[in-house]
């Protein structure tokens, strides 16, 4: 019997490995759908997000020219700090004009980022 007994249990151990296979098989197959589909909604919803036809100092330029509240919810800066900062930092070749980008461009993607963790 007990030859019977353990032969049985082998063939239940078999087909419950088959049928825990069958079931990663599956998750797999629905993973790999479920990613595609989603990638394919997601394709089609793309739009472009810099369209402006600003160039970024020209962002930067017309954000410093605009609200003052607007300026220091965005660099947790008032204005008139901003432009001494950026005097002094320029003054003393602390920061340096680029090719692609001034003194004002670089302090304030620098201070933006800074005030992004400051922010809750």
């Amino acid at each position: 019997m007990n030859e019977s007994g353990s032969a049985s249990e082998h063939e239940e151990d078999d087909q419950d490995s088959e049928n825990d296979q069958l079931d990663d098989d599956a998750m797999i197959v629905m993973a790999v759908v479920a990613v595609t589909a989603s990638w394919r909604n997601m394709r089609r919803a793309l739009q472009p997000m810099h369209n402006s036809k600003l160039t970024s100092s020209m962002s930067v330029e017309e954000i410093l020219n605009g609200h003052e509240e607007i300026i220091q919810g965005l660099i947790s800066m008032k204005l008139e700090t901003f432009r001494v900062l950026s005097n002094l930092l320029g003054s003393r070749e602390l920061l340096t004009p680029t090719y692609n980008m001034n003194v004002n461009e670089q302090l304030f993607i620098f201070l933006s980022i800074c005030a992004q963790g400051a922010t809750n």
